[in-house]
């Protein structure tokens, strides 16, 4: 009934945004905000993990989904050579329709894993910095015009570190370090990585600054069915992936409307496919909406 009459008396019902981590996939944020402004939601308060977060601080410092569009799209496009090094995420996907392929992916597994034997990360953090500073301004986050909140996982406590408030780019490049592919953000004493590990969709975070209704966006992979773990690799991802997925779940159970796009088997470094992921982020919004 109280959601009945706040439709009837309010023409731009207030709510609170969680939005999810998952690379390219959370393009799907920006269709998202497109429906949320074409049905009249005012949004008061947002939380993100990773490429959430950096959707996110976009929009809180400016409340114009076409804008983080823009500044997005005009990244990716001016600094095209910089997705090349993604190229080594490309290669090592499994391909087994040809078998040149499927050795030439099983090479470029064994270089990153090798690589990670010696070294925390494979991609350096002044290209995630560079990015994040091309599109977020340098301010505090405390000065967004909407209420902003940054997921990060602390290594050292083994704790979820939420950010409400210091440099916004600080805090959005920790939330954004995605482990064992970029480095860790040393910061206070505290080694911060992808708000993605603890918080896939932080939906508690943002219903710590938020008591209006809450909205889940989650852009995660669903766990996909394998016939067998090859290894003990293989059997290890597989444990984890499985702990994620629980946990993921436990935290959209605090949200009121949860909106899931079709981006299945859309890898996270996929980002030449920005109008497709936008475009499945807005339907799956108004589907969800449009029904209420």
């Amino acid at each position: 009934m109280k959601n009945f009459w706040e439709k009837i008396t309010c023409p731009h019902p207030k709510i609170g945004l969680a939005l999810g981590s998952g690379g390219a996939r959370g393009i799907a944020h920006i269709g998202v905000l497109h429906s949320l402004d074409e049905l009249g939601y005012r949004i008061v308060a947002l939380a993100g993990s990773s490429m959430g977060a950096i959707i996110s601080a976009m929009y809180a410092y400016e409340p114009s989904w076409k804008t983080v569009e823009e500044k997005l799209l005009n990244y990716l496009i001016q600094n095209r050579d910089k997705l090349d090094e993604f190229e080594i995420f490309k290669n090592a996907t499994d391909v087994k329709k040809f078998r040149l392929k499927s050795i030439r992916s099983s090479f470029y597994k064994f270089r990153m894993y090798s690589k990670l034997l010696n070294d925390t990360h494979i991609l350096k953090q002044n290209i995630l910095r560079d990015f994040i500073s091309s599109v977020i301004p340098d301010k505090n986050i405390e000065n967004a015009e909407i209420p902003l909140a940054v997921v990060t996982y602390d290594l050292i406590g083994a704790r979820e570190t939420v950010f409400t408030s210091g440099s916004v780019i600080d805090a959005v490049v920790a939330s954004s370090s995605i482990p064992g592919i970029f480095p860790p953000v040393e910061y206070n004493g505290m080694l911060l990585v992808d708000g993605g590990a603890i918080s896939p969709v932080p939906v508690n975070a943002v219903k710590s600054i938020c008591s209006k209704r809450i909205f889940a966006v989650d852009v995660s992979p669903p766990s996909p069915k394998i016939p067998k773990c090859e290894n003990g690799m293989d059997i290890m991802m597989r444990v984890i992936d499985g702990n994620n997925q629980k946990l993921k779940q436990l935290e959209l159970s605090g949200a009121d409307k949860i909106i899931t796009p079709e981006i299945a088997g859309l890898q996270w470094w996929r980002f030449e496919y920005f109008n497709t992921i936008e475009k499945r982020g807005y339907n799956a919004a108004m589907s969800v909406l449009e029904k209420n």
